[in-house]
């Protein structure tokens, strides 16, 4: 016999707004958002429906509620999880708070807080499947010494009798649960929640607020379940200080000329020590694709679930016998290498390699394990593929699979055979098996010993991925393979950026409630209680570059309302599509270009238009084109600026023509040479489409992505929403209760010099720098009339500001930002480091992490010496 479950939900609406339901059932749209289940108006206050399961195995029922309004939807603050036992009861009942997302208290329910900060024992809730009615609250922030406990009207309650009040089991899914029996009860029955001190065994307190109302009553066969919300109490708002250090930066004597995940738990120590709750790392998954240094750009991954073996520490996997080439070498290159200032990525990975091939050689059987299983079983779906793609990687000398003669197209049943047919095949699939599982186990444990020292790892999620990978070999529909995501010219580069990666098709990826991104963070959720969402303003808009330019500066926003002819040409511009998309070269500027050469150039390289003005020869008309000719490096220098020189980026979509104004525009050549009124046309279409078209498209966009990615998991988001930044990013992070990035000197108003960190949002992270950035002691030398304005006008110094960053100084600023009233800091290591008053041997710009302007940066940075040195 079917039973049921029935929801209500305290909601007020207004016409227009519906109320739906979403969940890890068929009836509930089996977490797709598209398919969630309507639910129906019961009166002013309350929303309800129901449903109908078979009988079957007890299960954890996730939920949560939605509203939507025309295109808009807004989720709730969390999702919910409940154990049901179908069959105990012919009818379950949920009546349900919402939660409002950017409530605060939110964050303090996430993993940081309930892995870590605030763990506490789970128990069981005695009497859990019988009773007839299940009482939920969740309470932030509660000591492991306290609990909450109930009372209420009645003699089953305790009849608020607050000597022997009822106490509350915190259960698996973190919420604080009683399970009571109550028939025969009159409603409504009025109760409310305190806290109780286990030590003490004493009450303490009631929660603030109004009694709260049981209407439901008992009914044979049927229980109810109260999800109460947020215990309502007063709180001091959390604050935690945290370091941000690359695993490659780190250093010890055990380590192989490069960080590796067994050095983390050192770190922690030396950030318990130093009273700090988090360690911020770089993204660790696999960028092996040229073998060179090239791949030590750890934002390239190949794999967005697969670790990187530059991590891994050799001797926890196994030792190869005392007579082998390779153990005979290790200790001699191990102290080699760690006496290097920077890691030497090519050296350390070409041994690290041969040495787990050896191993896995003399030992890859003895994975035989139910550990071992479980965590392949786990992990197939990702793995599998990942172990084939480095194979064929292998087997055709490139990562790019399109040009592999056979399996290009990624195809399950082509690549199980593959597997299952081919020795090779399978023996390389098993070796990366193997090195994959001791990253894991030594990840994890390197997590398991960082809690334990009361500090939670925050992780860092790339927003793209690499072109050639297997996360585009396996779902080429989810990217734009003929766009690459970049940024606009900003404080990093005047040219912009192009990362090089393909760009998201959110369309294509939302079919599914974008599994695949759920997917992903359910995976990094083993080891990181919190992340940094790389690149934020991604999921409203991305910066798309086409394939044939090199430099950002020739992208546009995607998704983004374009111009089109017409509107153009009611602004009153005498739009020529030739003068205003082709770059515009005259004999002028070409002289000034090429000075004495102007002329072999022009007749090298273009051919005349007719009005004073010249076209780039087919052969030389895009960037890659340029990058690709055989000609001096200065003159494609040259060529690639001219080619930039455009008013609009033209765009062909479902065979009609549209324009997107190029960034800066004033700025060109192009510009300049028309006049005053189509110029102040251009400004004012400009203005419109950067800062005010684009906003409500935006803002759906974020609204429709970024729930499903906070939903996934219990970590803490974080987002990294620097350059710049939309009017309406702020509002929808507060909105979601996503963490912002502050960053002293990137203030986001255009009016500062400095953010004011006193108005940071309590919702935020402050950071003085980022790895993108100088450290402080670079920065205060490398801009020194900045430095000298922040000197008088943030520290309120009189005089003459020192030449350099004096760890005197560098603890005013770390003590600016830990008075702040934003939940969290986060310093990079160098800077704690030198406000310690270590580092002031090393050179500032050998504290530098990464170099945004240069394309292909190494990235080699380590400590000087080892953290538990210092």
């Amino acid at each position: 016999m079917n039973y049921r479950l029935r929801f209500y939900l305290r909601y007020r609406t207004y016409y227009g707004q519906n109320l739906y339901l979403l969940g890890n059932l068929p009836a509930l749209g089996n977490d797709v958002p598209k398919h969630a289940h309507a639910m129906r108006w019961l009166n002013e206050d309350w929303w309800y429906t129901d449903i109908q399961l078979a009988p079957g195995e007890t299960f954890t029922l996730q939920y949560q509620y939605l509203v939507r309004e025309l295109e808009e939807v807004r989720y709730e603050g969390q999702v919910r999880a409940c154990t049901v036992s179908p069959g105990s009861h012919q009818e379950i009942v949920f009546t349900d708070t919402w939660n409002d997302a950017g409530r605060p208290e939110n964050a303090w329910l996430t993993a940081p807080f309930s892995r870590v900060f605030y763990k506490r024992p789970v128990a069981s809730v005695p009497g859990f499947s019988s009773a007839t009615h299940i009482f939920r609250v969740q309470a932030p922030l509660l000591d492991a010494g306290k609990t909450v406990c109930m009372l209420g009207s009645n003699h089953q309650t305790g009849n608020w009798n607050t000597a022997q009040p009822l106490l509350l089991q915190y259960d698996a899914q973190g919420w604080f649960s009683l399970a009571l029996q109550l028939p025969g009860v009159p409603v409504p029955l009025s109760y409310k929640y305190g806290i109780y001190d286990l030590e003490a065994q004493r009450f303490l307190y009631y929660e603030d607020g109004e009694d709260r109302q049981l209407h439901t009553a008992a009914i044979n066969g049927r229980q109810v379940i109260l999800h109460d919300g947020i215990l309502r109490i007063q709180h001091t708002p959390w604050k935690g200080t945290g370091v941000a250090i690359p695993v490659f930066s780190l250093r010890s004597a055990e380590g192989f000329g490069t960080g590796e995940f067994a050095d983390l738990p050192q770190l922690a120590a030396w950030a318990q020590r130093h009273h700090l709750q988090l360690i911020q790392i770089l993204p660790v998954n696999d960028t092996i694709q040229t073998n060179t240094w090239k791949d030590s750009y750890p934002y390239a991954a190949i794999s967005s679930f697969a670790l990187h073996p530059q991590y891994i520490r050799l001797q926890d996997v196994g030792v190869l016998p005392d007579q082998h080439p390779l153990q005979r070498q290790f200790g001699r290159l191990r102290q080699w290498l760690n006496e290097k200032e920077t890691v030497d990525y090519e050296t350390v990975m070409s041994f690290k390699l041969a040495y787990l091939h050896a191993l896995y050689d003399q030992m890859g059987t003895q994975l035989q394990t139910p550990d071992y299983w479980q965590w392949f079983a786990a992990n197939e779906y990702w793995l599998l593929p990942y172990a084939a793609f480095c194979y064929l990687r292998e087997q055709y000398n490139t990562s790019d699979f399109s040009q592999w003669p056979e399996y290009n197209i990624y195809d399950y049943t082509a690549i199980s055979q593959l597997l299952a047919s081919s020795e090779a095949a399978a023996s390389a699939a098993h070796y990366h098996f193997f090195v994959q599982y001791h990253l894991h186990r030594q990840l994890a444990a390197a997590t398991a010993a960082i809690h334990l020292h009361g500090v939670a790892l925050k992780g860092d999620i790339p927003i793209g991925v690499a072109r050639h990978s297997v996360d585009t070999w396996m779902h080429p529909a989810y990217y734009h393979l003929d766009m690459q995501a970049g940024a606009p010219p900003d404080g990093f580069t005047a040219t912009g950026q192009n990362w090089g990666f393909p760009t998201w098709n959110w369309k294509q990826m939302g079919t599914n409630g974008l599994e695949w991104w759920q997917q992903r963070l359910r995976h990094l959720s083993v080891y990181f209680d919190a992340f940094r969402i790389d690149h934020i303003l991604g999921f409203f808009r991305i910066w798309q570059i086409p394939a044939d330019a090199i430099q950002g500066l020739l992208g546009y926003f995607h998704p983004a309302i374009p111009v089109s002819r017409e509107e153009i040409r009611q602004r009153g511009i005498d739009f020529d599509e030739n003068r205003y998309c082709q770059p515009y070269i005259t004999q002028a500027i070409l002289e000034e270009a090429f000075g004495n050469y102007a002329g072999i150039m022009k007749d090298k390289l273009m051919v005349p238009l007719g009005d004073g003005r010249y076209q780039l020869l087919p052969e030389f008309n895009t960037q890659r084109k340029v990058a690709a000719a055989t000609l001096p490096e200065a003159v494609k220098n040259i060529l690639c600026h001219l080619i930039t020189d455009v008013l609009f980026i033209r765009v062909t979509d479902r065979n009609r023509t549209l324009y997107h104004p190029r960034y800066d525009l004033a700025a060109t050549r192009s510009f300049a040479a028309l006049g005053k009124k189509e110029q102040d046309s251009l400004l004012a279409l400009y203005h419109d489409y950067f800062y005010v078209r684009q906003e409500s498209c935006w803002r759906k966009e974020a609204m429709h992505k970024l729930p499903l990615i906070k939903r996934a998991t219990n970590m803490l988001i974080c987002g990294e929403d620097l350059g710049m930044v939309p009017d309406c990013v702020p509002g929808v992070m507060q909105a979601l209760g996503i963490l912002s990035l502050e960053v002293e000197r990137m203030p986001k108003s255009a009016t500062a010099s400095f953010t004011d960190l006193n108005k940071a949002p309590y919702l935020s992270v402050l950071t003085p720098d980022t790895h993108d950035m100088s450290t402080l002691r670079g920065w205060w030398e490398e801009d020194p009339v900045r430095s000298r304005e922040y000197y008088r006008n943030q520290l309120h110094q009189a005089g003459t500001a020192p030449a350099t960053a004096t760890p005197e100084l560098l603890q005013q600023i770390v003590t600016r930002h830990i008075q702040a009233p934003a939940m969290w800091r986060i310093f990079q290591l160098q800077d704690l480091l030198a406000a310690a008053g270590h580092h002031a041997e090393v050179p500032p710009d050998a504290e530098r992490i990464n170099i945004p302007a240069v394309a292909s940066h190494y990235w080699r940075y380590r400590i000087a010496k080892p953290i538990n040195e210092y």
